[in-house]
């Protein structure tokens, strides 16, 4: 069975420059890639200044609508008057979901937010998902490596079941496979493809690899850079793109 995968730091719905506020078009750009799985980041939860100027702050119930009859988010940064956090849209069941406190600062409030998806049409077979946003300096992921690697090996998960990881890593100096590739055993989706990161951020002039798909127990069939047919940027990250297939 293949498994179309999205993942797409959405900058809370405006561009580069926080200047135009993109959240319609990102929902269309989504739609249009019609994947299993989508990943999101920077997703808003609530917000009384959105609301004041006449914008959606419910985000999560908006991106939701329709296509995907599942979806978890999970708030990680709360401040006077909102939160945001991470998000995760998905065509079958979520059977079980939890964020965990992957925070090492003050100043970057993170979350991994983890659920367990069914396929009814696969005998209900389990698949784990889980998405990030990392820290933006190197000494905090190295902490958040480690949790992450922590918690994947708490789930106790048996050799078949499928993994997948994806999000925001802010790994401009490529660490986190030292961590997902040697000690967990995952792929980078891109990687396995092309045999280099993604070049995902600034949106209109890439040259940082940050946005990653990680997965293990799945074949990658095919990885790329999404981009949408007006070639507009709607977030300051290019949405991350891959076909898996896992066994039936």
């Amino acid at each position: 069975m293949t498994l179309k995968i999205l993942s797409y730091n959405i900058h809370k719905g405006y561009d580069w420059n926080n200047k135009n506020y993109f959240l319609n078009e990102i929902k269309e750009l989504i739609k249009d890639v019609d994947a299993d799985l989508v990943f999101l980041q920077e997703v808003v939860g609530q917000s009384n200044k959105y609301r004041k100027y006449g914008q959606l702050d419910v985000q999560f119930e908006f991106l939701a609508d329709s296509l995907w009859s599942q979806f978890a988010y999970a708030k990680n940064a709360v401040y006077d008057g909102g939160h945001h956090g991470n998000m995760i849209l998905s065509k079958y069941p979520v059977t079980n979901w939890e964020n965990l406190d992957i925070s090492t600062n003050f100043i970057e409030k993170r979350g991994l937010l983890i659920v367990q998806i069914e396929i009814p049409n696969l005998n209900n077979k389990k698949i784990f998902a889980a998405t990030l946003h990392l820290d933006v300096f190197h000494r905090g992921r190295k902490q958040q490596y480690q949790m992450i690697k922590n918690k994947i090996l708490s789930l106790n998960l048996n050799d078949q079941t499928p993994l997948i990881i994806a999000g925001d890593f802010n790994d401009w100096n490529k660490k986190a496979a030292e961590v997902l590739n040697k000690e967990l055993g995952m792929e980078e989706v891109y990687q396995k493809k092309h045999k280099t990161f993604a070049k995902t951020f600034p949106a209109g002039y890439p040259f940082l690899c940050l946005d990653r798909v990680y997965v293990k127990n799945c074949k990658v069939l095919d990885a790329s850079i999404w981009h949408n047919s007006s070639q507009r940027h709607f977030s300051d990250h290019l949405p991350l793109f891959c076909e898996v297939e896992i066994a039936e």
